[in-house]
């Protein structure tokens, strides 16, 4: 109609700048409906929409007006990302690559703690609080949304900032790393402050990065656990400069135990929880390895010098008050003092006597316990010295007579009435003497925990007084494995009270024979006579020798009878030189780690029982990462089996395992996603999220093995998983053991390993991982002949259509074999061979 008319040139071009006008605002009125969303959408690759509505010079004019309103953008910023002269007509790409470069220099310049130097970035600071609001909106939901794009465009835009990258130092940077070299600056400065000692401005750096709050280390997990690393460090740091001489001017025995109990154990654990995330995480891929093992040389000889002025306050109290503390700190006394009143209520008690439990470790473990309608008190007492298992172990028997122990043999247990106490047996037979007129029942640790409720209930039944025997944490230390595995015998202690109390156990009491002194570089290792002449910690002599550092201790202040002579005592951390190494602990001497053991005694007046919900544990195995192993695992609710209105614990704890197999150790090293990691444990929620979890096997020598995910405490009904595929188990013996100057003598053996699995049962029950037959019996071939040819397996499969298909899923095969297969190839083709 308008044409029709035949308007004049000045008539058309203000009709054409109305309609213009008006798609503009039609497109200005799209944009305030949809939001900052289609931006997102845009930066994140998908700008088919705004593509779609700016099809005309006017309309992407109007975006940009938008792109002010919203995040303060402008034309001059936007000009410097279009290589063309100023009068060349925008185009949206260059708008959009503005954009994205606008939004996260708006991020990074008031996330930072001083102005900054690339003149550009500097009128940034003057924006307006919502305007900075809306930028950082945008850069998050964009890293949420779209993280490859994100990547992208951060690098992007990290080439822009370059020169002030450059300039920045790790103190200058704030919470926010919108850039990867930001966080790497930041890391740099984190490692240089533990160097340093600064340990409050690596912690910052370290809570500022925790969990999901840095978008870089979600995607690199190396990173992540050099993270990890300095946060226990830092936190190891911190606690042990809090603690610096937690005995100076104890007056008694009685004040530098309670001292201890009170501030010097949380420096131990410090120091072991340190020692357990610096097994599983510092390796040489790891960014800043070098900076990072110096901070662990470091740490160490700060702990050890802390722990020699320990040693040295602890013994100049004995040596001024004695030895032996009064009877309520003696070890000796603990049966008559702590058990009887207990047993005297005619409920079931359950004694446990682990060996080598250190006081720190049974504090860990209240946090555990102290749940509503549960009594739990924690108290210190001293170990009998010489602080070795045959002594501690069958001190705590009532064996003392007129408070002075009967010694058989040299320290080979108690003498008590007609019979000597010497083993688990012979304790169990005197407790319950004394107590029930009948022995006790004495169980290992291990069976508590595969035997199920009512058959635990039924063996407990005819007695009230149950007496645990656990001897893991002293032989994995032993066995030089005792970082890898003292959290994991903790929660079996923690598992085996709820089985006992689910078995109708009321009262539980945990304590040890000694604790122990941990190993490393820092050690010193004082020669004494013939190597054959002291233990590791302290001499039997029978006179009281005067040497620099030591102390002797007659047998006889000590409350023994029937063996002479003296206790010849290092009075710090020093061992002595016996030709033993290996070991990841020490014990024997006077030091408050070895001595000072825990009393931990926890009741539940109430009844308690397993909620009515089943949950089943689901893992998929995934390729490999780094080295390290990965599974991705959940936990779900079977609500054909669970009752309406009851669900499971919101946390419920998972451990990996290799099935009948004890002399494979299992490290857990990260989890991601809805589970968490958690003193060796996985917590998992009931979820259908996935969990990724990292972890490695070790062994007696390089095999493969299948692992189990199942639920330690018994807490819940959990149905466990074991996927099928198989897992490279490293061999211990590849590790360099530390350099000690003595020549190895052989300690306390682990348990002979089973010979790789040969036999037809165990063949069926890998093999039937394939639902193929004619697959199966290609590996099964293989495993019996060592080969097998590419003719001979088309032979087996059926047709060159069906070994193409097996050449296609044979790296999928692999995960279901108990053994490793290489390719070769020949004239005749491929050759499949085993891997010894």
């Amino acid at each position: 109609a308008f044409l029709a008319n035949e308007p004049s040139l000045e008539e058309a071009d203000r009709w054409l700048a109305a309609a213009m006008s008006g798609r503009s605002e039609d497109l200005l009125r799209f944009l305030e409906d949809v939001g900052p969303a289609v931006l997102v959408e845009a930066l994140g690759g998908d700008p088919s929409v705004l593509q779609a509505r700016i099809d005309v010079p006017e309309k992407l004019a109007a975006f940009q007006a938008y792109l002010h309103a919203l995040t303060g953008l402008d034309e001059p910023w936007v000009r410097q990302f279009t290589p063309e002269r100023a009068d060349t007509p925008l185009r949206l790409p260059e708008v959009l690559s503005a954009a994205g470069a606008w939004l996260l220099s708006v991020e990074y310049v008031h996330d930072l703690r001083r102005p900054p130097h690339l003149e550009a970035l500097m009128r940034l600071r003057d924006l307006d609080a919502p305007i900075v609001r809306a930028c950082r909106g945008v850069v998050e939901q964009l890293r949420a949304r779209h993280p490859d794009a994100y990547v992208r465009l951060a690098d992007e835009v990290e080439s822009f900032v370059a020169a002030e990258l450059r300039l920045m130092s790790a103190e200058d940077l704030g919470q926010v790393d919108t850039f990867r070299e930001e966080e790497n600056r930041v890391l740099a400065g984190a490692v240089e402050a533990l160097a340093l000692g600064d340990w409050a401005k690596a912690k910052a750096w370290c809570h500022a990065r925790e969990g999901d709050r840095s978008f870089w280390l979600k995607r690199d997990q190396t990173r992540r656990w050099a993270w990890n690393l300095v946060a226990e460090a830092a936190e190891f740091g911190t606690v042990l400069t809090r603690h610096e001489r937690p005995l100076r001017g104890a007056r008694s025995l009685e004040e530098a135990t309670e001292r201890y109990a009170v501030d010097g154990y949380l420096v131990d654990g410090a120091h072991r929880r340190f020692e357990q995330r610096r097994l599983a995480l510092l390796e040489p891929r790891l960014p800043y390895f070098g900076a990072l093992k110096e901070v662990v040389g470091s740490l160490r000889a700060r702990h050890r010098a802390w722990a020699d002025d320990l040693a040295r306050d602890f013994t100049g109290v004995c040596k001024e008050h004695g030895f032996l503390p009064p009877d309520s700190l003696q070890q000796r006394t603990l049966f008559e003092q702590v058990v009887v009143p207990l047993l005297a209520l005619g409920e079931k008690v359950a004694l446990f006597m682990v060996d080598a439990f250190r006081y720190e470790m049974a504090a860990e473990l209240v946090e555990d316990f102290e749940v509503p309608g549960t009594i739990v008190d924690l108290k210190p007492r001293l170990a009998e010295l010489p602080t070795i298992t045959p002594v501690g172990m069958n001190a705590l028997a009532p064996v003392a007579q007129a408070g002075r122990l009967h010694v058989a043999g040299v320290f080979q247990g108690f003498k008590t009435g007609e019979y000597t106490v010497n083993r688990p047996d012979t304790r169990a037979r005197a407790m319950g003497l004394r107590t029930v007129s009948k022995a006790g029942i004495s169980l290992k640790l291990g069976e508590i925990g595969e035997a199920k409720t009512t058959e635990l209930k039924r063996k407990l039944a005819p007695h009230t007084l149950v007496i645990v025997h656990s001897t893991e944490i002293d032989d994995a230390g032993e066995a030089n494995v005792g970082l890898a595995s003292f959290e994991s015998t903790l929660q079996q202690l923690k598992a085996a009270r709820q089985h006992l109390q689910l078995a109708g156990v009321k009262h539980f009491v945990f304590t040890a024979d000694h604790g122990f002194l941990l190993q490393d570089e820092t050690t010193r290792i004082q020669p004494y006579g013939k190597k054959t002449d002291p233990s590791r910690r302290h001499v039997l002599d029978e006179h009281p020798r005067e040497e620099a550092g030591m102390l002797p201790v007659s047998l006889k202040s000590l409350g023994y009878e029937g063996l002479e002579g003296y206790l010849l005592l290092r009075e710090d951390t020093a061992s002595f030189a016996t030709g033993t190494v290996g070991a990841s602990f020490v014990h024997g001497g006077n030091s408050p780690q070895e001595r000072i053991i825990p009393v931990l005694t926890v009741t539940r007046p109430r009844a308690e029982g397993r909620s009515l919900a089943e949950c089943a544990i689901e893992a998929e195995a995934l390729p490999d990462v780094v080295g390290l192993h990965r599974l991705r695992v959940r936990l779900v609710l079977d609500k054909e089996r669970s009752s309406l209105g009851f669900t499971a614990s919101s946390r419920i704890s998972v451990a990996l395992r290799v099935p009948e197999r004890a002399d494979i150790t299992t490290a857990l090293r990260d989890a991601t996603g809805a589970g968490t990691l958690q003193n060796g444990r996985l917590q998992l929620p009931v979820s259908q999220t996935w969990t990724e979890l990292f972890f490695a096997l070790e062994g007696p020598r390089d095999e493969r093995a299948r692992v189990e995910l199942h639920h330690p405490d018994g807490v819940e009904t959990v149905r466990a998983a074991m996927p099928e595929a198989w897992f490279s188990v490293g061999s211990r013996l590849s590790r360099s053991a530390p350099a000690r100057p003595e020549t190895p003598r052989p300690t306390r053996r682990p348990s002979k390993p089973p010979p790789v699995e040969t036999t037809t049962t165990t063949v069926l029950a890998w093999a039937d991982a394939f639902e193929t037959e004619a697959v199966r019996k290609v590996f099964v071939h293989i495993e019996k002949h060592g080969a097998i040819t590419e003719p001979e397996v088309t032979q087996f499969l059926g047709s060159p259509r069906a070994f193409r298909t097996f050449s296609r899923e044979f790296d999928g095969y692999l995960l279901k074999l108990p053994f490793k297969v290489r390719v070769e190839s020949g004239e005749g083709g491929k050759r499949y061979v085993k891997d010894n």
